[in-house]
């Protein structure tokens, strides 16, 4: 019986020290990144027409709406130098106001500049 009093505190104890150290998923997670070495694409993280418009088509609906930008396909995508240049498509029939612009990095995919052109 005294063996098993002995275990028992033992477990509790063992249980609210690992609880208390924050080991979650995520704290995991984090002690894995911080020794981790980051990947640098050659072409950058956005190397082509398709990931640079697929990336100005989510953060355009983030900020304007889904119903909006889905009037503004298909979406085109232009490269200069190391910047990507995404523009919506204006229709003759959806001729009120204009399109969304969004200028994305090459390289790490940071977005530079986003308007919508009226």
């Amino acid at each position: 019986m005294r063996n098993c009093a002995w275990l028992a505190a033992f477990l509790v104890i063992s249980a609210l020290s690992t609880f208390s150290q924050g080991t979650d998923e995520w704290g995991a997670l984090d002690k894995s990144l911080q020794s981790a070495k980051s990947i640098h694409p050659k072409n950058g993280f956005v190397p082509d027409e398709s990931t640079a418009i697929k990336i100005g088509e989510a953060v355009a609906v983030a900020q304007y709406g889904k119903e909006m930008i889905s009037q503004e396909e298909p979406f085109r995508a232009r490269l200069q130098g190391d910047l990507w240049t995404v523009k919506g498509t204006l229709h003759p029939q959806g001729a009120f106001g204009g399109t969304a612009v969004i200028q994305l990095n090459r390289s790490d995919g940071r977005i530079v500049f986003m308007t919508h052109q009226e």
